[in-house]
């Protein structure tokens, strides 16, 4: 019995080790892959990630999702995300946590977005930023983000976000926070297909690109595959649209870490 707690305590070491030193694979939320960016179709989630996103929805939307990374319990990612956009405006509000009795991090964010121009939005967002090791106590920094859409066509958009303007530092002991800068287009194509292509920067970390499609294969089904780099990987998901309910399924493979999966469910309430 010690032999096999021993295992799996030196594997979540292991998955730790190797979770930080990929910063692209840090599961910062439960929603951080190559599709959940600002797209003809796909604006709710990526508001998440992208400030500016909120102003181009028409409606309220909410999403809830849960992914487990490599298949170990502990490190499992909970994200709840909401919002609306009204007239010029819109805002959100969003949470996710993960941890287990030694380690723990969570991350609280507000947005408000305006739409500048006809198929320009800027947002700015505050994020709370929290981290808890057990026999060192806990520590919380709030930061700043700002991002930008912008909508060249009706089936191209580009995006960019910022975060952690001003470089905040977690309590006393003054460790920066790992902000990321992110740059994303999408461009829907005839046939019911959207390519996608991102780039995302996390600070001490060298730039992961990101490079897939998302297809309709029926009204209430959508797929997409995704690969990455810095570290490489491929990502999957699976979308199943269910009277304004979108359930999805997320996977990502790492050759030494294996799979990861993730689940996302999603309201829509358009206007």
């Amino acid at each position: 019995m010690h032999g096999k707690k021993g295992l799996v305590s030196a594997w979540l070491l292991y998955a730790l080790f190797i979770v930080t030193e990929t910063g692209a694979l840090e599961p910062v939320t439960a929603l951080d892959d190559g599709f959940t960016i600002p797209s003809k179709s796909g604006m709710e989630e990526a508001s998440l990630h992208y400030p500016g996103a909120e102003s181009c929805i028409k409606g309220i939307f909410a999403t809830a999702a849960w992914n487990r990374p490599f298949g170990i319990d502990d490190l499992s990612v909970t994200t709840f995300h909401a919002g609306t956009g009204f007239g010029k405006t819109g805002i959100s509000v969003s949470y996710s946590g993960s941890g287990f009795d030694l380690y723990g991090d969570e991350q609280e964010k507000l947005g408000i977005s305006y739409a500048l121009f006809d198929g320009i939005s800027c947002g700015f967002r505050v994020t709370r930023s929290a981290l808890r090791i057990r026999g060192f106590g806990d520590a919380s920094a709030w930061s700043a983000d700002m991002g930008v859409i912008i909508r060249l066509v009706e089936s191209v958009y580009i995006a960019g976000a910022f975060e952690d303007l001003a470089g905040a530092e977690l309590g006393v002991s003054r460790e920066p926070l790992d902000g990321r800068t992110r740059f994303s287009t999408a461009w829907a194509v005839p046939g019911d297909i959207t390519l996608l292509a991102s780039l995302t920067k996390v600070r001490r970390f060298d730039p992961s690109c990101t490079g897939g499609f998302t297809a309709e294969i029926f009204p209430s089904l959508t797929v997409g595959a995704a690969g990455a780099t810095e570290p490489d990987r491929m990502e999957f998901l699976a979308a199943f649209h269910i009277r304004g309910m979108v359930f999805s399924y997320r996977g990502m493979y790492h050759r030494d870490l294996g799979m990861s999966h993730g689940f996302s469910l999603s309201s829509q309430f358009r206007k």
